[in-house]
């Protein structure tokens, strides 16, 4: 009876997506300086009824297990609307949910999600609301759409705090600040560790601050004074069909530096940077250790803590360390060729075969919201007998980053492969 109850309900929406049934509408996105639209957001409809909203749309796709086959039909169709409407020199912005971005477009869109992808003009939208759970897959989408020339940019952040770790890894160009920030007006600690954070990489990276909810002229002054540039909102104009004409804004959407991701090692990246190395002892190299994940510890902030032990041991005292604090909300990753699949809680494992180059290495990063700090080692022999190490450390929040990317890109990805 469940069974049949679930198909009732929703039957109408495995029509929609046999058929292709979903319409998109647009809302500007505005710079506050001369309000002139930079771009619009694509956003979905599905056919008059109960499946119109986007709401009960992406819900019964969560439903059925096919959020990923909504996604990809839904950006393939705004794709090639926008392209119809021939707007140049505005943007598209596209939101993609991060657990469909981690996996392959299947082959009917591949080629149409590659051609928008091309476009200069393009701005991908990641919610931040699940963008740690496929990290690696994500990554890779996110490098490899970069490639083509797609801006990056993380939506509804300050929704989850927790997530303000994604924006050292994925470097956005754009940040979208959540509507609940623009339009509480709260002063709360959880709002401005928000704020800060945003602020803090719009001024180190030159990110571009866009701010959502903008429905009365007084959000305009809030988001204003928070940093932002752009605006989105029903102050601007609520969904609809793409403009005939329309004169876009002479304020440029901005490109970051992109971050060097590459596969090699984390003691190679940061070797890369002309490191001063140093000899180390295990004891030596534990004394450093102790005090980046005392840092970890100390922080109230959200952050990642990648440690790779090589072919070192995870004893109970590590185990418990490393627990308290994932349970701290430290986003937690342990690399090794003795390390378990599972050290329970939120730690994510990545055991390593006994000949992968990382087994040679040791390795404890800690990259929070406004800082990056590390030690790395490698042995100066092939034998584990010979206790002779070489290292350093590094405060240098960028190279911190660069090297701790090098081990989030070995985490599994949702089909079980390394990416």
């Amino acid at each position: 009876m469940g069974s049949d109850i679930q198909f009732s309900a929703d039957g109408g929406f495995e029509t929609i997506l046999a058929e292709g049934l979903v319409q998109p509408v647009f809302q500007p996105v505005v710079a506050f300086a001369d309000e002139q639209p930079v771009g619009f957001e694509a956003l979905a409809r599905g056919p008059k009824g109960r499946f119109h909203g986007a709401a009960a749309l992406f819900a019964a796709a969560a439903r059925t297990g096919r959020s990923a086959e909504l996604d990809w039909l839904c950006t393939n169709v705004a794709g090639r609307r926008y392209r119809e409407a021939d707007l140049s020199g505005l943007a598209l912005f596209v939101n993609v949910n991060p657990d469909t971005l981690a996996t392959d477009p299947p082959n009917d869109v591949a080629a149409a999600w590659a051609d928008l992808t091309r476009e200069e003009d393009v701005v991908l939208e990641i919610t931040e609301r699940s963008v740690m759970r496929e990290p690696a897959g994500l990554l890779k989408a996110v490098v490899d759409a970069r490639q083509r020339s797609v801006r990056i940019a993380i939506d509804d952040l300050g929704a989850e705090p927790a997530s303000l770790v994604a924006m050292p890894l994925f470097n956005p160009d754009i940040i979208k600040l959540d509507r609940s920030i623009i339009q509480s007006g709260s002063d709360s600690w959880a709002v401005s560790q928000v704020v800060n954070a945003v602020l803090h990489d719009a001024h180190r990276n030159g990110t571009q601050i866009l701010a959502e909810g903008i429905e009365r002229p007084e959000h305009v002054a809030v988001a204003r004074s928070l940093g932002a540039t752009l605006g989105q909102g029903w102050l601007y104009g609520r969904p609809g069909p793409l403009p005939r004409n329309v004169r876009a804004s002479e304020l440029p959407l901005t490109r970051v530096k992109r971050r060097q991701a590459s596969l090699n090692s984390p003691f190679g990246a940061l070797l890369a940077k002309k490191a001063e190395l140093i000899p180390l002892s295990s004891d030596l190299f534990a004394m450093l250790a102790a005090h980046i994940e005392n840092q970890a510890s100390r922080t109230t902030n959200p952050g990642i803590l990648a440690v790779n032990l090589g072919d070192g041991d995870v004893d109970d005292e590590a185990r418990i360390r490393l627990t308290y604090l994932s349970n701290r909300g430290i986003e937690v990753f342990v690399f090794g060729t003795r390390v378990p699949r599972s050290l329970g809680g939120r730690i994510r494992c990545v055991p390593l075969a006994d000949n992968d180059p990382l087994a040679r290495e040791r390795t404890v990063l800690f990259v929070g919201t406004h800082y990056g700090s590390g030690v790395f080692a490698r042995r100066r022999t092939a034998g584990p007998e010979d206790d002779s190490w070489e290292g350093g450390t590094c405060y240098d929040p960028d190279r911190v980053v660069e090297a701790t990317l090098t081990l989030v890109q070995r985490l599994p990805t949702a089909t079980g492969l390394s990416s």
